[in-house]
């Protein structure tokens, strides 16, 4: 009867630590609502490059100056145009890289709230060159070919590329004020 016992007990304590070591391998997972701006933003990513952001207000900065940056294409999904100020609903959950043994986010899109055209008038500044990234120069080209932002995001200058070439050329630091000029395409106003 001892034996028994035992072995009953030995089999509910397995069970248990069973149990408790799969709860605690659940990563977390939450579906939220997030609102996301109209253009994007230029920071390093993980290995130190130049990198296009979304710039994301997560449900707890609601209603605050509060923002934050997630790579352009971080959310599984959702096709983000510039010009347009989103709310929309994602699954964000903490997924775990075997490689590096490091845990990441991972964002899934689910569905739109609210999709508004900013106004035509809407201004917003990006870096074209700094040193503060890597590299310096995020406005790659020349006046022949054009300008992209990245490489990603054409530049029209029209009246101002000749001197976004020369300022390129000799500034240490060059600021642009952009608008949006429609399918993906930022327009140069002024240079800073």
């Amino acid at each position: 009867m001892k034996n028994n016992f035992t072995s009953w007990s030995t089999f509910f304590v397995l069970g248990v630590c069973i149990l408790l070591s799969s709860c605690f391998n659940e990563l977390p997972q939450k579906e939220e609502t997030i609102a996301i701006k109209h253009y994007p933003v230029v920071k390093n990513n993980e290995a130190g490059n130049a990198s296009l952001f979304l710039k994301v207000q997560l449900s707890h900065q609601e209603g605050t100056n509060e923002w934050d940056e997630i790579p352009i294409d971080a959310i599984d999904g959702f096709n983000y145009q510039m010009g347009y100020d989103y709310v929309i609903n994602i699954r964000k959950e903490q997924m775990h890289n075997e490689a590096t043994d490091g845990f990441y986010t991972a964002y899934t899109y689910l569905s739109e709230e609210s999709k508004e055209l900013v106004s035509p008038n809407a201004t917003f500044e990006l870096p074209l060159k700094s040193p503060s990234y890597q590299p310096a120069t995020l406005a790659f080209g020349n006046v022949e070919v054009g300008y992209k932002m990245l490489g990603e995001i054409p530049i029209e200058c029209s009246t101002l590329c000749e001197d976004l070439d020369i300022t390129l050329e000799t500034d240490g630091t060059v600021t642009g004020v952009f608008r949006h000029n429609g399918n993906n395409i930022i327009k140069l106003i002024q240079l800073k």
